[in-house]
Parts: C-alpha cells; sequence; structure tokens
C-alpha cells in the first residue's frame, strides 16, 4: 500500500505541471516578403501573440511596453554558406498617456499619437523596415530575411524589470522567422 501511496504522489506532483502550464499560444514573426533594391531592402512582417491580456491591461495603465527586433538580409547560397549583406537593430515602443488620453507609439525617429488601443497594438505588431546593405543586390538570386523579436526590459522601471524578471506572462521573445525577399 505504501508504494502505490508513494506512486500516485510522484504522479500528482510530475503531472501537475503540465496541466497548469499556460497553453497561450507563443509569440511568433509571420508574413515575412520584401524587396531588395540598389543599396536597400524593404522587409514587411508581422508579429503574432504578442500581447497577453495582461499586458494589454498593463499597457492601459500607463505602463510602456517596448519591442527590440533585429532583422538580417542574407544572399541564399545554394550548398555553401548564406552571406548576410544587411542587418538593423531596432526598437519601437508604445504608452498610454493618461492625461492627453491618447497612446504614444514611438518607432524610432517618429511619435504617433493614436486614439485607441486597437491602433497601437497594430502599430506594434506591423513592420515595414528598410534595411541597408552592404554590397549590391543581384537581380534574379534568391535573398532571405531572419527575424527576431523580444521584449526590452530596458524601458521598464527598476521594480518592474525585477518582478517581471520572474513573470512568464512578460516572457515575449520569437525564435527566429525566415521569408523570401524578391530582387527584380
Amino acid at each position: 500500500m505504501r508504494y502505490v501511496t508513494i506512486s500516485l504522489v510522484f504522479l500528482v506532483v510530475l503531472v501537475t505541471p503540465v496541466l497548469s502550464a499556460d497553453t497561450s499560444p507563443k509569440p511568433r514573426i509571420t508574413d515575412i516578403h520584401g524587396e531588395a533594391k540598389g543599396g536597400k531592402a524593404k522587409v514587411h512582417f508581422t508579429l503574432r501573440n504578442a500581447f497577453s491580456p495582461e499586458m494589454v491591461e498593463a499597457l492601459k495603465s500607463g505602463i510602456e511596453i517596448s519591442f527590440k527586433t533585429i532583422v538580417r538580409v542574407r544572399r541564399h547560397h545554394r550548398n555553401w554558406f548564406d552571406m548576410t549583406i544587411g542587418e538593423i537593430t531596432f526598437s519601437r515602443s508604445v504608452r498610454y498617456d493618461v492625461f492627453s488620453r491618447v497612446y504614444r507609439l514611438n518607432r524610432g525617429k517618429e511619435v504617433d499619437l493614436l486614439p485607441d488601443i486597437f491602433t497601437a497594438l497594430a502599430g506594434m505588431t506591423r513592420y515595414e523596415i528598410v534595411v541597408p546593405l552592404t554590397s549590391p543586390v543581384t537581380p534574379g538570386k534568391r535573398y532571405k530575411a531572419l527575424v527576431r523579436t523580444r521584449l526590452d526590459k530596458v524601458g521598464l522601471s527598476e521594480p518592474l524589470r525585477s518582478i517581471l524578471f520572474f513573470s512568464s506572462i512578460w516572457d515575449v521573445e520569437t525564435e527566429w522567422a525566415i521569408g523570401a525577399i524578391a530582387a527584380p
């Protein structure tokens, strides 16, 4: 009887974390496409499942949320290593201004004032980025873009950074996603 009890306790201890695990979808990058011409590549992509309900509520309360993104453009070589010909790292952040009742979307050089949360979330999840290239584009050759995004905790205040270090609802980090870039 003791062995059965011990076995059941171990079973409960091992199965409970699996059953209680958060089943919310992981953040990911989709719809990567673009065009390379001259000395630059224009890359479009979408960030999916980036905002949990808790993050949306925090945003409505005035907490700034910032994402840091890396975009790489590579020339694809068959049966050889791909060569990186362009890379850019940038941040995008959004914050609700309680006094003026607008969302401030910071895209780096420009700040947009947005009237509602849906427009602010769309601005944080849809991207059109120009990547400067270090070598000329050869028309007809294959190019690809690699994109990765993560929550930038640098913009958070110190108490929030230490609290959110232990919270999985704020773990927004995507895997590297790959998409084709046209070179007409």
